[in-house]
């Protein structure tokens, strides 16, 4: 017999999990915060690159590096392109580089690069001075923005991810929010303006092909300019290519050339334009 008053229940089954509650944001932060953040660091970012193309020195052109990389690139034309020439005009031109005592591969080659001399020459000052502007001007910007979205906007959730998240990125969308049960899909202030900022250059690039046809400057990518303060900037000085051994391999290799003529006929002396010509008037005086 049971007991009066006491019933005896059983246990369910299954027991459904729990739904996480859904966070209704207000349209207000859409247009007070999120929209507010996007255009002041879009904007910012296109006074940026204007402001620095504007202060943006031309870089002095070495006649002779100039001189040097042209007859670099008629060589190696001459190396790709050679057997679609007659062996006569082949021949001339490879003379021209590579003849003994005469060529110019041959007759005033370069010195061969010391190491101790490259590294105590340094770099262009003028090309590390307009670095060194375009990482201040980043810094400087991006501080301020960073300390505005911070004392304005800090503790808001401007937007959700469209698809779950794991726990893993709650520390990269909720930056500055403080609550351990949130969904990881909210989206903070503070992150939200970090992928603005990432993305602004790409954003800045489609707008200006499709309106102005130019492109923006790759030196205004914010993600370069981070790479650039991470790793202290500008090249190391000396950094260029040993052109002694770069002449000496185009000599080699275009001493090692084979010609063969690819548009003669094999049983004919003349090229295959000659053979058209004549054919060509053969066919108009019959």
């Amino acid at each position: 017999l049971k007991p009066f008053g006491i019933h005896q229940t059983r246990a369910p089954l299954f027991i459904p999990p729990a739904v996480p509650e859904m966070i209704l944001l207000d349209a207000r932060i859409r247009d007070y915060v999120l929209l507010p953040i996007f255009l002041v660091v879009v904007l910012t970012q296109a006074l940026r690159s204007n402001f620095m193309a504007i202060l943006k020195s031309d870089n002095k052109v070495d006649l002779k590096e100039v001189k040097t990389n042209n007859m670099l690139s008629r060589c190696r034309a001459l190396r790709a392109m050679g057997h679609m020439l007659p062996l006569k005009a082949f021949s001339a031109r490879k003379a021209y580089f590579v003849k003994k005592d005469q060529g110019v591969l041959v007759k005033n080659p370069p010195k061969a690069k010391d190491p101790m001399e490259a590294l105590s020459g340094g770099g262009d000052p003028m090309a590390a001075m307009g670095h060194m502007k375009g990482q201040v001007m980043y810094m400087v910007s991006q501080g301020i923005l960073a300390y505005w979205v911070s004392f304005l906007f800090s503790g808001f959730l401007v937007a959700k991810t469209p698809f779950p998240l794991t726990f893993q990125f709650k520390s990269m969308t909720q930056r500055g929010v403080e609550v351990q049960a949130l969904e990881p899909g909210y989206v903070s202030s503070l992150c939200w303006y970090m992928f603005v900022l990432m993305s602004s250059h790409s954003v800045l690039s489609i707008v200006q092909q499709l309106f102005f046809n130019t492109q923006v400057d790759d030196d205004d990518n914010p993600m370069m300019a981070m790479m650039g303060s991470m790793g202290g900037g500008g090249m190391m000085p000396g950094g260029g290519p040993d052109m002694s051994k770069i002449y000496k391999q185009e000599q080699e290799s275009l001493e090692m050339i084979q010609h063969e003529f690819l548009l003669g006929n094999p049983g004919a002396s003349d090229g295959i334009e000659v053979e058209l010509w004549r054919k060509w008037r053969a066919d108009r005086h019959k």
